[in-house]
């Protein structure tokens, strides 16, 4: 299991090595901070994930990327990414979930509703190997189809 120091080293060399400047490796992992449980009182300390799940961080970047560009350009910030089991059992995530292989993520875009995020996604020249699921206050966007798994997927909670 890899440290947080080298998660940081491991997984910014990959993103740099792609030209990926507007994500950073705690906004994919946040390796080490202390987590709790949604239905106990439950922590667990949050693992990073395996260094051989950093490509399918490194796709999903290059996607949300071309979300921050899209007009009009703005940030996206992540409410959450990689999820490892532990903590993935611990809130409720699906026992499949596309977190937990670094190929998801639950996202905003500041001065867009989750409803045109959704949208945007949809219309993307990708979206048949696409995730996409509609919260109130967040989209889920995965990579799915680019992994191998079932696609395209959408939902509405």
């Amino acid at each position: 299991m890899m440290t947080k120091d080298e998660w940081l080293g491991v997984c910014a060399t990959a993103l740099l090595a792609e030209g990926i400047e507007n994500f950073h490796p705690l906004e994919i992992a946040d390796v080490g901070r202390e987590a709790r449980s949604l239905t106990s009182r439950a922590q667990t300390k949050l693992e990073a994930p395996a260094p051989e799940l950093i490509p399918n961080a490194v796709m999903l970047c290059e996607l949300l990327c071309e979300l921050r560009e899209a007009h009009p350009a703005g940030p996206v910030l992540i409410n959450s990414w990689y999820r490892d089991r532990l903590y993935n059992y611990m809130i409720g995530g699906a026992t499949l979930s596309m977190h937990l292989t670094c190929g998801a993520a639950d996202v905003t875009k500041i001065g867009w509703a989750p409803q045109e995020v959704a949208e945007w996604f949809e219309a993307h020249e990708d979206a048949n190997s696409l995730g996409v699921g509609r919260y109130q206050t967040f989209t889920h966007i995965d990579i799915r189809g680019k992994l191998h798994r079932p696609a395209p997927a959408r939902w509405e909670r």
